[in-house]
């Protein structure tokens, strides 16, 4: 299915837009527009585009419902950005770095207005973007929510920075859906013919691989919208409990180790543990400190001591 196909209606009102210069001062980011990952290096580059060459590509926007006079950003909100006048100043440009802005700003974007409700604008916003190569993991779990919330039907969350909360409230309706799919028929059909539409996974391993991205902790959600780690590597080291391993682990990524590697080293610290733990018993297990126990602690002991047996020489067998 076609990125046409997927817009449904869309295309049409695509088409009967209104292209025209509208100042800078006049857009504005959508309050609910969830990706907030705008790479500096990359967003430099651009600006540097824009200051030689001009807004290429017009940005999509409609009137904005909350503010009269000024329109709300659908898509082109990283062109937007590398257009700022204050530039150097967000981005801490260095001397050099602001020498090689040559040009003024431009004074105007080139914009593509439409007349869209917050559904449409939701719906239009999230495909055109993941059509993009430089969303990150979170960003990319985000708009499919929205728009898994399209076609399902449910009003989107009211704050799209709070990831977990938003990952929270819908993932416990997916994982009914998977869970139950005799109740959920119709549900399930609408998801299938969405991801399809979109190509790369399945529902089913969005649910599994992707919306857990959405609940990491917010030092690794940070480094993975930053591009320090990747989403997978990131799930790998949340789930580890020992902080001195978690910290290794996280030090391991940023400097480039692979998730094979990583998969290593908790796998070494884990043998590492168990040959810990089980000189600490053998060292526990003489029979002076069995006969220190009382009887019913000496009883549960020696249950313990069978059920470790039988386990055991299961493993040889």
């Amino acid at each position: 299915m076609s990125r046409e196909d997927l817009l449904g209606g869309l295309s049409a009102v695509a088409t009967q837009g209104q292209v025209r210069q509208i100042s800078y001062e006049q857009l504005h980011r959508a309050s609910w527009q969830p990706r907030r990952s705008f790479p500096r290096d990359s967003l430099l580059a651009l600006a540097r585009s824009v200051r030689r060459e001009g807004v290429r590509q017009n940005l999509i926007v409609r009137p904005s419902p909350q503010q009269p006079g000024r329109y709300e950003i659908i898509a082109g909100e990283r062109r937007w950005r590398a257009s700022a006048p204050d530039l150097a100043a967000t981005l801490q440009l260095s001397v050099d770095e602001e020498r090689g802005l040559t040009g003024p700003p431009p004074r105007t974007l080139p914009c593509l207005i439409l007349t869209l409700d917050d559904q449409d604008a939701r719906r239009l916003s999230a495909v055109e973007n993941l059509q993009r190569e430089d969303l990150d993991a979170i960003d990319e779990a985000l708009y499919r929510l929205l728009l898994i919330q399209d076609v399902l039907g449910d009003r989107p969350h009211a704050d799209p920075d709070n990831a977990s909360t938003l990952a929270q409230t819908l993932g416990r309706r997916l994982h009914a859906i998977r869970n139950h799919p005799e109740q959920h028929g119709d549900e399930r059909t609408r998801l299938e013919t969405l991801f399809a539409s979109l190509g790369t996974m399945t529902w089913e391993s969005f649910v599994t691989n992707n919306l857990p991205l959405l609940q990491l902790p917010q030092d690794l959600l940070d480094a993975v919208r930053e591009g320090r780690i990747a989403g997978r590597s990131a799930l790998l080291i949340h789930r580890q409990t020992d902080p001195a391993l978690r910290q290794a682990l996280l030090t391991a990524s940023e400097t480039g180790a692979s998730f094979q590697e990583l998969r290593r080293l908790v796998d070494d610290q884990q043998g590492k543990r168990w040959k810990g733990l089980a000189a600490d018993v053998r060292q526990n297990l003489g029979t002076r400190t069995l006969e220190r126990l009382d009887d019913q602690r000496r009883a549960r002991v020696m249950r313990l001591l069978e059920q470790l047996q039988d386990e055991l020489q299961g493993s040889r067998s």
